[in-house]
């Protein structure tokens, strides 16, 4: 797809690269980005009705890749609506700013940006002009690469720290693979043939994220590296737990299953998860039923829902999520509706 302007776009020559996308007003910028990047918010930062833009958008599989120019600074907001995804923000010249809580975050040449789309306020792009390169990885990867590490479900955010500098051992790392996932998918690149390879890719990159990047769980997984794998047992009985997890469960079924008892079931999550066997079960059906009450096209009330993943006190489940998730189901199934 290429976008139309009725003014003409500056020569490409000037690029270094060939547009998928490109135009000379802000509204033509939008609307390419809206058919491949999905739902969000922007507004140009000068009364100037001139806005020459050109851009080189890939999807394929989690990734969105996006190299682009621009002659004019402007801001970007995610709204409900938007994918949730990991972003890495690599600029070349000009700079990114965004805010993250309370804080607010800049990086220019030689420092990358990362967030979490929906735990970043306004991103400002800034410069004239500013070319830079984007990656954006579905945060689905990211979750479950989290899990899989620690082993125990994740409901707080990752509270990631932003700023990377590309020069330290951590930054050549994620930095180096981020942008040769972009390379690879740029231009038609090959890596938008090879779904196997992104798949891949995207697992590793969510891993070294994770292992060395800062976030709220990196003191945990430095104070227990020799205990990240658990002992098989502990293993076994969290797939089991993952493949029966809308079956009327009791923690001596998951014992049986695994075949050992109930008291080194219960040791075992306890020394190497932190929780109970029934503990780490409530909180994976508690995802289990936040997702459900997040999809649009969901037709269950929230107390089926609720009764769905086994909590039969329905006060009670509104009072767990809540303090969970920072809302209430109902809240939670309101927005998902107006989606609709």
């Amino acid at each position: 797809m290429r976008s139309e302007s009725t003014a003409r776009a500056p020569e490409r020559e000037t690029y270094g690269f060939a547009p998928t996308h490109e135009g000379r007003d802000f509204e033509s910028m939008v609307q390419a980005y809206l058919a491949g990047y999905g739902a969000f918010s922007a507004k140009p930062l000068s009364k100037d009705r001139a806005f020459a833009w050109a851009a080189d958008l890939r999807t394929s599989g989690p990734f969105t890749a996006l190299h682009s120019v621009y002659q004019s600074s402007w801001t970007i907001r995610t709204l409900e609506e938007t994918p949730q995804h990991l972003a890495f923000y690599i600029p070349h010249t000009g700079s990114f700013r965004l805010s993250i809580g309370k804080r607010v975050v800049e990086s220019e040449a030689g420092h990358l940006l990362m967030a979490n789309n929906h735990q970043a306020g306004d991103r400002f792009v800034q410069g004239g002009p500013h070319r830079s390169d984007a990656l954006f990885l579905d945060w689905k990867i990211v979750r479950r690469m989290l899990v899989s590490l620690v082993e125990t479900p994740i409901l707080d955010s990752l509270d990631l720290e932003p700023v990377l500098d590309l020069a330290t051992p951590s930054g050549q790392l994620i930095g180096s693979l981020a942008q040769t996932i972009v390379r690879g998918m740029l231009n038609d690149g090959p890596l938008l043939s090879s779904p196997l390879a992104m798949a891949g890719m995207s697992e590793t990159l969510a891993n070294l994220v994770i292992r060395f990047g800062s976030h709220r769980f990196s003191g945990y997984l430095e104070k227990n590296k020799v205990s990240l794998v658990a002992p098989w047992h502990v293993r076994r009985a969290i797939d089991y737990m993952h493949a029966n997890i809308a079956e009327p469960l009791t923690m001596t079924m998951i014992a049986d299953d695994v075949g050992v008892s109930l008291r080194a079931l219960q040791t075992g999550f306890k020394a190497f998860r932190g929780t109970s066997p029934g503990g780490y079960l409530r909180t994976i059906r508690l995802q289990a039923a936040r997702d459900q009450l997040r999809d649009p096209m969901n037709q269950r009330s929230v107390r089926e829902i609720c009764a769905m993943w086994g909590f039969s006190h329905a006060g009670r489940f509104s009072s767990v999520y809540r303090s969970a998730f920072g809302e209430s189901p109902r809240d939670t199934r309101l927005r998902a509706e107006r989606l609709r």
